[in-house]
C-alpha cells in the first residue's frame, strides 16, 4: 500500500511538472520526446514505489521493529504537572490578544450576529433548525445549526456584543480541545501519552489559528473527540448503549458544521475495523449500527423540521466538488491531482488560504512531521491495533472527503479543523513509539530531549501565530481587512457626528462585503472603542463626515480629517468632515 501510494503521488507530480498535455499530445513530431518523457515519469514512479516499499519492508522486518509503545519513564505527579503547564500555556496562547489577532473580522460569523442576538432561547427558535451562512447575502453557500447559535448567544450574554464575544466560541472550543485531546491520548496510549498530546496541541499553529477565528470548524473538534472516547469505551465493553451515545454526540456536530459527516464516517469505519480483542464481525456490525442510529436521530431535525423552500443542508457540498471540476476540465485529471496532494498534504503541501495558515508553510513541520509519519508507518504494519484502527479510519475518511471536495482551497485547514486533535494524538503516539527504540538505560534522557523538542515546537507555533500569521499582509487580505478598517473608522467618527460611507470604495466586489461594515458599525466592534455607545453621544452631532476613496473629491467646506491606512502604509480610504454650521444649516 505504501509503495503504490508513493508511485501514485510521484506519477501525478512528475506528470504535472512535465505538463499532461505534452504527454498525451498525438503530434508525430513530438513522438521521440514524448516517449522519453513518459519513460521518465514511469521510471520516477517505479523508483518512488521501490524506495518506499523497500524501506518499509526492511524496517518492519528488523529485529528491533515492534508494535509495543512503552510508557514514559516519569512519575505520575511529574506528568500531571507537565500536562497542567501545557494546558495553561495553551489557554494563554489562545486568549492573549484575542481581540486584536487577527485584526480584521470575518463576514461569515459577523453576518449571523444580529440573527443570534434575536434568538429567544426557546423552542420557537427551532422552527427552522438551520440558518444560511453568510446570513443576509443573495446567494449564501453554507448553513449553520440554530443549536450552535444558541450556545453562541449564551456567550454574548457573558461578553456582550464585542470582539471577544464574536470569537468566544472559537476560543472556548480551542481550549476544550486541549482537554479532549489529552483524554483521547490517555485512552489510546500508555502512561505519558495524554501529557505529550497536551504539549503538542498547546502550541500547534493549526489549532491556535482556528481558535482565534475558526468559528464552527474548531467547535467540531471537542465534539468528535467526545464521540471517539465513547466509541473506544463501547468497543472495549461491547456496549451498544455507549456506541449509540457516540453516534448521538457526533450527530450534534451536524448542527455545527458539515464536516461532522466526515468525522462520523471515520467513527463508523473505526466501529467495524477488526482489532485484536475487539469482537467478531457480528459485534462490530451491531456497534456500527448503534453509532449510525444515534447519529441519524441527532441529525434528523436538520432535515425533518425544515420549512419548504429553505436553503438545502448540503448546499455547500453541491456548490463545488471534484465532479464539477472534472466536467469543467473535460478530463479526470482533477481527481488524480487532488488525490495525490491529499496523501502528502500534512508534510509537503501548504494551505492555499492565508486565513487558515501561514502561506508556504507545511502543516506539521519536521518536529511533528517525523513522529506523525512514524506512527502511520506503524499503523500500516500493525493495522489491527486499536490506535492504528483509529488513525487509519480518520485518514481514510478525510482522504475520501478531500477527493470528493476537489482541488479548490485544497488542502483546506478550516474544513478539517477537527483533525487538530487527531494530529496531536498521532504526534504524541509517534514520539512515544520512537522512544521505545532507545535503550532503557538512556530512555529517560531521550524522553527529556523529545519533550524539549515538542515544547519548543509549541512555543514556536504560538510565536508564529501571534507575530507572523497575525501580522501578515496575506492574512489581512484574506480576511478582506479593508472592510474592517473602513467600519472602524466610521465607528470612531460617529462620536462626533453623522458618518456616511460611500457605497463604492473601489473594493473588489467579489470580496467586499457591506455586511461586515454594517455589523461592525452597529455593534461598535472595535477593541479600542468598545460598545459603550451604540449611538453617538448627545450634543456632538454637529458635524458630518464622509468616507470616500483616497483622494476623493471634496465638497464645499469639507476637509480631510483622517487618512485610513493599513499596517503597511497603504491608504485605503479618506475621511472628510465639515461642520453643519459651516455648511449653512
Amino acid at each position: 500500500m505504501a509503495g503504490l501510494g508513493a508511485a501514485f503521488v510521484a506519477t501525478v507530480w512528475l506528470a504535472r511538472s512535465v505538463r499532461p498535455a505534452l504527454l498525451i499530445d498525438t503530434e508525430p513530431a513530438w513522438a521521440v520526446a514524448r516517449l522519453f518523457l513518459t519513460l521518465a515519469v514511469i521510471a520516477g514512479a517505479a523508483c518512488a514505489a521501490g524506495l518506499v516499499a523497500g524501506a518499509l519492508f526492511s524496517a518492519s522486518g528488523a529485529r528491533s521493529f515492534s508494535a509495543v509503545i512503552d510508557p514514559l519513564p516519569f512519575s505520575a505527579p511529574a506528568l500531571a504537572g507537565v500536562a497542567l503547564a501545557a494546558i495553561f500555556f495553551g489557554a494563554g496562547a489562545r486568549l492573549v490578544w484575542i481581540e486584536k489577532v487577527p485584526g480584521p473580522l470575518w463576514v461569515d460569523d459577523l453576518s449571523l450576529l444580529g440573527e443570534t442576538q434575536d434568538l429567544s432561547g426557546s423552542w420557537r427558535d427551532f422552527s427552522d433548525p438551520l440558518r444560511p451562512a453568510p446570513y443576509g447575502v443573495p446567494h449564501p453557500f453554507g448553513t449553520v445549526g440554530v443549536a450552535y447559535l444558541e450556545l453562541w448567544r449564551l456567550g454574548f450574554k457573558i461578553w456582550g456584543a464585542t470582539v471577544i464575544g464574536v470569537r468566544f466560541p472559537s476560543l472556548a472550543a480551542g481550549f476544550l480541545s486541549l482537554l479532549t485531546a489529552a483524554f483521547l491520548a490517555r485512552s489510546l496510549l500508555p502512561r505519558g501519552g495524554g501529557t505529550a498530546a497536551a504539549v503538542v496541541l498547546a502550541g500547534l499553529r493549526w489549532s491556535l489559528i482556528l481558535s482565534r477565528w475558526g468559528w464552527v470548524a474548531i467547535a467540531l473538534a471537542p465534539i468528535l473527540d467526545v464521540a471517539a472516547l465513547l466509541l473506544i469505551a463501547a468497543r472495549r465493553r461491547a456496549s451498544l448503549a455507549l456506541a449509540a451515545a457516540a453516534g448521538l454526540v457526533a450527530g450534534l456536530g451536524a448542527h455545527v458544521y458539515l464536516a461532522s459527516w466526515i468525522g462520523a464516517a471515520a467513527l463508523l469505519l473505526f466501529a467495524v475495523w477488526p482489532v485484536e480483542g475487539g469482537g467478531g464481525p457480528g459485534v462490530r456490525a451491531r456497534l456500527a449500527a448503534a453509532v449510525a442510529l444515534g447519529f441519524v436521530l441527532a441529525a434528523s431535525p436538520l432535515f425533518l423540521a425544515r420549512p419548504a423552500g429553505s436553503l438545502p443542508y448540503f448546499a455547500r457540498a453541491a456548490d463545488h466538488n471534484v465532479a464539477m471540476e472534472a466536467r469543467r476540465a473535460r478530463n479526470s485529471l482533477p481527481v488524480f491531482s487532488v488525490a495525490a496532494d491529499a496523501l502528502v498534504a500534512p508534510w509537503l503541501v501548504a494551505d492555499p488560504t492565508p486565513r487558515n495558515d501561514i502561506p508556504g508553510r507545511s502543516r506539521l513541520g519536521w518536529i511533528l512531521g517525523i513522529p506523525v509519519a512514524a506512527i502511520l508507518v506503524r499503523a500500516l504494519v500493525y493495522p489491527r491495533d486499536p490506535l492504528s484502527a483509529w488513525l487509519l479510519s480518520h485518514a481514510a475518511a478525510a482522504f475520501c472527503a478531500a477527493v470528493v471536495a476537489g482541488q479548490a482551497t485544497h488542502p483546506n485547514g478550516f474544513r478539517y479543523g477537527y483533525l487538530t486533535t487527531v494530529v496531536a494524538v498521532a504526534a504524541a503516539a509517534g514520539s512515544l513509539w520512537l522512544l521505545s527504540f532507545t535503550r532503557l538505560a538512556r530512555r529517560r534522557l531521550w524522553a527529556f530531549a523529545v519533550f524539549g523538542l515538542l515544547a519548543a515546537g509549541s512555543i514556536a507555533g504560538a510565536r508564529d501565530t501571534l507575530l507572523v500569521w497575525g501580522e501578515s499582509r496575506e492574512t489581512f487580505e484574506a480576511f478582506h481587512g479593508e472592510d474592517t478598517l473602513i467600519a472602524r473608522a466610521a465607528v470612531r467618527w460617529e462620536s462626533f457626528g453623522s458618518v456616511d460611507v460611500a457605497p463604492d470604495l473601489g473594493f473588489d466586489p467579489r470580496t467586499h462585503s457591506p455586511i461586515t461594515i454594517g455589523v461592525i458599525r452597529r455593534y461598535r466592534l472595535d477593541p479600542d472603542e468598545g460598545p459603550s455607545a451604540m449611538t453617538p453621544a448627545p450634543g456632538k452631532r454637529n458635524r458630518v463626515f464622509r468616507i470616500v476613496l483616497p483622494g476623493g473629491v471634496r465638497r464645499s467646506a469639507e476637509r480631510v480629517v483622517e487618512r485610513v491606512t493599513d499596517g503597511w502604509g497603504r491608504e485605503r480610504a479618506t475621511v472628510l468632515g465639515r461642520s453643519e454650521v459651516a455648511s449653512g444649516r
